[in-house]
């Protein structure tokens, strides 16, 4: 992802979209699991959770839709603020059974970041969460990262949703 500017002075976002499906190859009931064919013949084979509860009504032939949007928001934290402690949120929600599966879900988590590193020729900001994970985030030309130090932190905010849903094969 690339971070832009909000327009708001010391924030920076960044969003990501992906869509793809793919044609169920096989259904295993016994184990929960499925084999996807993508667009491109990659072939998947996935676990399907037991809180799926539809998963009865998958079939050969049917597509499966999966729709990913990614954001994240990073806010300048001037010196002397305390790190917020690492905060995370997931909230789910399916269709009724009397309608075809489908479902969705968004998490969001929220962390003190800590700049560990500016490669000003490639705009790539090197940060390290609380739990020591390292990220990397490609800053936009329009960004001002020169802005920036070492040691600088960030308060970043990710939320991701997820919408998956059943095509069923069209019966002739």
């Amino acid at each position: 992802m690339e971070a832009y500017s909000t327009g708001t002075p010391g924030e920076a976002v960044a969003t990501r979209y992906h869509k793809f499906s793919g044609t169920v190859e096989t259904v295993d009931t016994a184990s929960r699991r499925l084999t996807l064919k993508g667009e491109y013949g990659h072939v998947e084979t996935i676990n399907v959770p037991p809180e799926v509860k539809q998963f009865d009504e998958v079939s050969v032939g049917d597509t499966i839709e999966v729709e990913v949007q990614e954001g994240v928001l990073f806010e300048y934290q001037p010196a002397g603020n305390t790190a917020a402690p690492s905060q995370a949120m997931v909230a789910e929600a399916r269709t009724a059974t009397d309608q075809p599966p489908a479902g969705a879900a968004v998490a969001t988590v929220q962390s003190t970041v800590t700049v560990t590193a500016i490669d000003l020729e490639s705009r790539v900001v090197h940060v390290r969460d609380l739990d020591g994970n390292m990220y990397e985030v490609r800053a936009s030309p329009t960004l001002k990262i020169e802005k920036l130090s070492v040691g600088d932190r960030l308060l970043a905010t990710y939320v991701a949703t997820a919408a998956i849903s059943l095509n069923k094969k069209a019966n002739p």
